[in-house]
């Protein structure tokens, strides 16, 4: 048995030692766990990866790394990622020059804001009247023993909503406002770091 498998041993050094020196040679484990040579890659998947090898055996490029679609799509959100922080510090060290330019940005932005919440706190003050004579004449025909005509009825639930819409949208600007003092002090704080490497 031992002379067999150095006979195959001899065998296939012989074969790879007749090939031309710029042959490519492949080498891979086949699907019953047995190593196998050629100058031609397998037909179908071997059970490990395909190195190339010299005459002499010797892998001169590993088999390229199987990875799964987890790690795949792991990897591509990490690109992706990283092009985001690529562009973002290319549109800062555009944009300012200095921290102090940020703070005039991030305060015309929340001036802008705070325009919106006192055009909201205005709309909202409008509604609440209105609601206000509505429940008012509604107590009336309460008083008076009066069916609330359904017309009535609609205009109150539509000024509700009103009112309503009008407090969510100024708590997402409110929120908008802590958002731009957070962004801009993450901006500063990048910028200086982007300043201090372009120095060096």
């Amino acid at each position: 048995m031992r002379v067999g498998f150095i006979g195959i041993v001899a065998v296939t050094c012989a074969a790879l030692l007749a090939l031309p020196a710029q042959a490519k040679l492949y080498r891979w484990v086949d699907e019953n766990g047995k190593v196998q040579y050629s100058d031609k890659p397998p037909q179908t998947d071997p059970k490990s990866g395909i190195s190339e090898v010299d005459t002499r055996g010797r892998v001169i490029k590993e088999p390229e790394k199987k990875i799964s679609e987890e790690e795949k799509a792991r990897l591509q959100a990490e690109e992706t990622k990283q092009k985001e922080i690529q562009r973002r510090d290319r549109a800062l060290l555009q944009s300012f020059s200095k921290p102090e330019e940020v703070d005039i940005l991030r305060d015309r932005q929340i001036e802008a804001v705070q325009g919106q919440l006192q055009t909201n706190k205005l709309r909202r003050q409008t509604a609440e009247d209105k609601l206000a004579r509505i429940n008012k004449n509604a107590d009336t025909l309460k008083k008076r023993n009066k069916p609330l005509p359904a017309d009535m009825e609609a205009d109150r639930a539509v000024i509700q909503k009103e009112i309503d819409d009008i407090d969510a949208d100024s708590k997402k600007k409110l929120a908008n406002i802590e958002d731009i003092k957070k962004r801009a002090e993450d901006d500063k704080k990048r910028l200086v770091e982007l300043k201090a490497l372009n120095a060096h």
